[in-house]
């Protein structure tokens, strides 16, 4: 528990321990911990280095802890200038890198990640978010881990995820489980036919683009920071965003009495999905899609699934919000702009 302050675990074990009995006989320290006495005196030795422990004259010796709210926090004020001190120099690597001579002409504005780094690097930013993150997400996927744990966890941790899904995206196998598991989790998700581009771009300062090149059609992933075109990424996501169609979206509960399930029916209908798509991702058959699907259409006194699309609207069954991404000038800049 106190590692992060600099003590070693056996410091730390020392220290609760005098701390809980208010002090205790020096010789007996190994005994009442699971230490050899060898790693109890370097512990102890430790502990009076970072000003922890007193240690009495009188025989047998004693060790007196010192108050946690004092000393913890003078060895909590050094472990900050540490860091701060680190991150000074963070800043100045990362302006050398930005800086540096590269042959492709994109100084200034983006570097290309090596292939081997890729999983790495998307896992980097996302962990450096602190209010949102927005992507578009299509197959074929770099990166091979079927759960996007980190979201999971930066979710938990109270930042913004907003994604476009390509309707291929939808179409493979458990993609609806796991998408749900996003969504019910904060992930505000839409999809659209085509998505123009695979990207992910955090607190509007720092992106992810996968761009095709070559004959062979391989993919390359560009890390892009501040800038024009960083700033035209961000402005054609929010285009697709307003365009997009909800997933899992809420209907108005004011003007549709339609089951989820038929909502989540309609969303895959609406998203382009084929009626054997629909039928995988909902695990039902086929003609039950079908025969689902007509009982909307009557429903909507629709003739055709396109005017069903359009009723749908009208009536209020699908609907979802049109949320902004953060703007970059609202943030401390993160990357040395060109």
């Amino acid at each position: 528990m106190l590692e992060t302050l600099g003590l070693s675990n056996a410091e730390s074990q020392v220290y609760q321990l005098l701390v809980r009995a208010g002090r205790a006989d020096a010789d007996r320290i190994h005994f009442l911990l699971p230490l050899s006495a060898g790693h109890a005196a370097e512990a102890i030795d430790g502990l009076v280095e970072k000003g922890l422990v007193t240690v009495t004259d009188e025989l047998p010796v004693q060790l007196i802890p010192s108050p946690p709210d004092i000393a913890g926090e003078v060895l909590l004020m050094a472990r900050m200038n540490e860091l701060k001190t680190a991150r000074g120099a963070l800043d100045r690597l990362a302006g050398e890198y930005y800086r540096a001579p590269r042959t492709d002409g994109t100084e200034g504005v983006a570097d290309v990640t090596p292939d081997e780094e890729v999983a790495l690097r998307y896992e980097q930013i996302q962990r450096t978010a602190r209010r949102e993150i927005v992507r578009f997400d299509a197959p074929p996927y770099l990166v091979s881990d079927a759960v996007n744990w980190v979201e999971l966890e930066r979710l938990a941790a109270g930042v913004t995820y907003r994604t476009v899904y390509d309707r291929l995206a939808l179409e493979r196998d458990g993609a609806q489980e796991e998408i749900r598991q996003y969504t019910e989790a904060g992930e505000r998700a839409r999809v659209l036919h085509h998505v123009p581009v695979k990207m992910i771009i955090v607190d509007g300062s720092v992106a992810l683009l996968a761009v095709r090149s070559g004959a062979s059609r391989k993919q390359t992933v560009v890390h892009i920071y501040g800038g024009p075109l960083l700033d035209a990424l961000v402005a054609l996501f929010e285009m697709a965003w307003e365009s997009a169609l909800p997933l899992h979206p809420t209907a108005d509960q004011s003007r549709c009495d339609l089951a989820d399930d038929d909502i989540e029916l309609l969303t895959l209908l609406l998203a382009g999905l084929t009626d054997i798509g629909i039928a995988r991702q909902l695990r039902i058959g086929r003609r039950t899609v079908q025969r689902r699907v007509r009982e909307l259409m009557d429903r909507a006194a629709a003739s055709s699934r396109i005017e069903l699309g359009w009723q749908a609207a009208r009536l209020g069954w699908i609907a979802g919000p049109g949320d902004r991404v953060t703007p970059p000038e609202s943030l401390p800049e993160t990357r040395p702009r060109g």
